[in-house]
């Protein structure tokens, strides 16, 4: 047993001992040429990490896994250690510490349990082979060959297209603007002409034309105002299609559409809280062939044209002529003569314009609502956090996940959705149905209770880190094939952020020349994809972590240096104020005091907390070593907040929330990533500490003028400890 464990240590310490990536000498300068004495120490800051010398003997792992379980541990302690250093281009000649503080045994601790399930998971989906030799080439077959031409009998249909009427669903203004094709086209808008299909492909195109035409997803008309050829892309399942109607023209016509509302991603999953002794009951619901299902509204059909064909070609097919008959809008009986040329709409929104998902978005919002679901508990990264999570969904074009904790409720509220999908129309996808289970997946994670955890799901995990072994060995890749693993990756990336700062030369790789063409990867490149192949087991997400009971503060000032400040005021308040955090147009400010400068108007929701400047304490107030741009030195005052959390073992596994001042930090630090490329190591920074101690800070604006930590930013007094010594090395 193991043996596919045990085959991929081997690969990691024969990689480890040949590669010249930075990491790699890095992991050899850091862990193999040091001896660390385990124990308690009295390191009072978290980086450097030592290795993990001896397994937890809490910990299961099988004798002769042992070695893989300490290899990727300790790849994992040093790709923190690399992070944390901004990723440099040399092995680090940092002293390592040779004792373990709490704080440090307390990420070892992390490190191990992460990497037990990482490697459990792996070992379910590899058996007993670690087939990893040529595993990249599934990225590049799907970007050689992404569509396929159209076989008619393997695209899949629905028994009856466009049952769903979306305007009993969407926001009367949404179907208000689509409903009116000048608010989406202009008069200058091209009728585009598209490739017709000759010989076997347009007998195909001709077969399904007419199983489109019965299922009622085509009409005939005699004009259009727009067209586009069709392509198909292949199925999950075996040698089955799914059509795409290529609106890619049209779409760059089009008007700008809505963003689709309260749409859900992985990161949507990070506001579910389970508190001690609390347990979720997860259930799911997916509309089959859903965006065949939603009828576009009749004035914009023409807009949706395809390849003209003649009656006699739908002859030809089977069809008959009182099929075409009532298939066609708009001519007279008499003109259908077998040389008539008719050109196929869409009566369904199809997939391939820009507007259909904002409708399919709204569509499956709306059956939630009918279903009794308040739309403040549909979760959504525009929107505040809901206080009550008793019974949460959240929505993905045709997926929808419900998470609950009470049974019983969530029996009705799934019978109502049921009955809301017959009603209009929907055709469920029963196969899919999950009804109150302790597990499910759901857009492309894991999500458990037992653990509580979110995690990229294991069989697309698996096979991405037999991708990234082959292509690191390979050393080559095409930017085509470069970009969609990319997407994997960022995808599982959406579950912990910060990672997403590890990523930079692979996108000037991914924008070369020729998409198809297969080059050399450059060090840079390597380097990053096995930075994120070493901190993989850290992509779980817990979603236990609790809040932490003290609310935050820092500030940055370019004439003296950095403050941060602490108020203990419960984790009742803290979670309170931590709902608000990233959230578009909210900010809170204090109780006004005396000697407090005039609140300046701001855009936005205003929260008044019950407290005042003087009730908090201060951290830290220290000088800056040299002088940087204001934005920069703002992200390194979130930093020092969050290595200050992170010192204490009491601290780690929270949800520490920080009041920051400035938009631009709180922007790059919550997505993980800037375009700034000023900003790149201290976002590294931040993620290596929020990784290693299991943070998920939550920040949240607060006005310059109501900053508590304003004060201590510019070198003047404050109640509580002023700390000098501690700042990031880079100042």
């Amino acid at each position: 047993m193991g043996s596919a464990i045990c085959a991929f240590g081997v690969f990691l310490h024969k990689f480890l001992k040949a590669s010249f990536l930075p990491l790699a000498a890095f992991y050899r300068a850091l862990f193999l040429d040091t001896e660390v004495e385990p124990g308690c120490g009295c390191s009072r800051n978290l980086f450097p990490l030592p290795r993990i010398v001896v397994w937890p003997s809490d910990l299961e792992c099988e004798a002769n896994q042992l070695d893989a379980h300490l290899c990727c541990a300790n790849l994992c302690i040093a790709g923190l250690n690399f992070l944390e250093q901004g990723m440099p281009k040399r092995a680090s000649s940092a002293p390592m510490p040779r004792r373990c503080s709490a704080a440090q045994a307390s990420v070892h601790r992390h490190v191990a349990g992460r990497t037990q399930r990482f490697l459990g998971r792996l070992e379910h989906c590899w058996g007993s082979e670690f087939a990893w030799a040529g595993a990249f080439q599934r990225f590049e077959q799907q970007s050689g060959c992404r569509y396929e031409k159209v076989r008619a009998d393997a695209v899949d249909l629905p028994e009856r297209a466009g049952a769903c009427d979306p305007s009993s669903l969407v926001p009367r203004e949404l179907w208000e603007l689509v409903s009116d094709p000048t608010n989406i086209f202009h008069g200058d808008a091209d009728a585009s002409t598209c490739k017709e299909p000759q010989g076997q492909e347009r007998w195909e195109y001709l077969k399904l034309t007419a199983r489109e035409l019965i299922c009622g997803k085509l009409r005939l008309r005699p004009r259009v105002q727009g067209q586009a050829g069709v392509f198909a892309a292949p199925k999950k399942t075996c040698d089955r299609q799914r059509k795409i109607w290529d609106g890619s023209l049209l779409s760059k016509q089009a008007e700008t559409p809505p963003a689709p509302c309260r749409l859900a991603n992985p990161s949507s999953f990070l506001d579910l809280l389970l508190r001690p002794g609390e347990v979720f009951y997860m259930s799911k619901r997916d509309a089959s062939t859903y965006f065949d299902s939603l009828r576009v509204p009749h004035r914009l059909q023409e807009w949706f044209g395809q390849a003209p064909v003649t009656v006699g070609e739908l002859l030809s097919v089977g069809l008959s002529r009182k099929q075409i008959m009532d298939f066609t809008d708009g001519l007279p009986v008499k003109a259908l003569l077998p040389a008539a040329v008719l050109h196929p709409v869409n009566v369904v929104w199809p997939m391939g314009f820009s507007w259909s998902p904002c409708v399919a978005q709204s569509s499956s919002v709306g059956c939630v609502l009918k279903a009794g679901v308040p739309e403040h508990q549909i979760l959504s990264l525009e929107h505040d956090v809901p206080q009550d999570q008793s019974e949460l969904c959240a929505v993905c074009m045709d997926d929808l996940l419900f998470f609950h904790k009470k049974p019983r409720k969530a029996q009705a509220t799934l019978q109502r959705l049921d009955s809301v999908f017959q009603r209009h129309g929907i055709q469920k996808n029963a196969a899919k149905d999950v009804s109150l289970a302790s597990s499910m997946t759901g857009l492309g994670c894991d999500i458990s209770n037992s653990p509580a955890v979110v995690e990229p799901n294991q069989a697309k995990l698996a096979n991405m880190v037999l991708s990234l072994c082959d292509v690191l060995c390979q050393e080559q890749a095409s930017p085509r094939a470069m970009t969609s693993a990319l997407g994997v990756l960022q995808w599982f990336c959406l579950l912990q952020r910060g990672m997403l700062s590890i990523f930079d030369e692979v996108y000037a790789f991914t924008a070369r020349g020729d998409p198809d063409s297969v080059q050399p990867l450059p060090c840079c490149v390597q380097g990053e994809l096995f930075t994120a192949l070493a901190l993989a087991p850290l992509l779980a997400a817990g979603l236990d972590r609790q809040f932490l009971d003290e609310l935050l503060a820092c500030d940055a000032a370019p004439e003296f240096g950095f403050g941060v400040s602490s108020l203990s005021c419960g984790r009742k308040t803290v979670e309170r104020v931590g709902r608000l955090a990233e959230r578009r147009g909210d900010y809170v400010r204090l109780v006004a005091e005396l000697g407090d400068g005039p609140e300046v108007p701001r855009l936005g929701s205003p929260h008044r907390l019950p407290f005042r400047k003087s009730h908090f304490r201060t951290l830290i107030s220290c000088a800056a070593r040299k002088q940087a741009h204001s934005g920069l030195l703002e992200c390194h005052g979130v930093l020092l907040a969050l290595k200050w959390v992170a010192r204490s073992a009491k601290r780690h596994h929270r949800r520490p929330v920080v009041l920051v001042d400035a938009k631009a930090a709180i922007g790059s630090i919550s997505k993980g990533r800037s375009s700034a490329r000023a900003l790149r190591r201290v976002l590294r920074s931040t993620a290596a500490v929020c990784l290693a101690s299991d943070l998920l800070p939550r920040l949240v604006y607060i006005p310059s003028e109501s900053n508590p930590a304003d004060a201590p930013s510019r070198g003047k007094s404050g109640r509580g400890l002023r700390l000098v010594g501690f700042v990031v090395d880079e100042f």
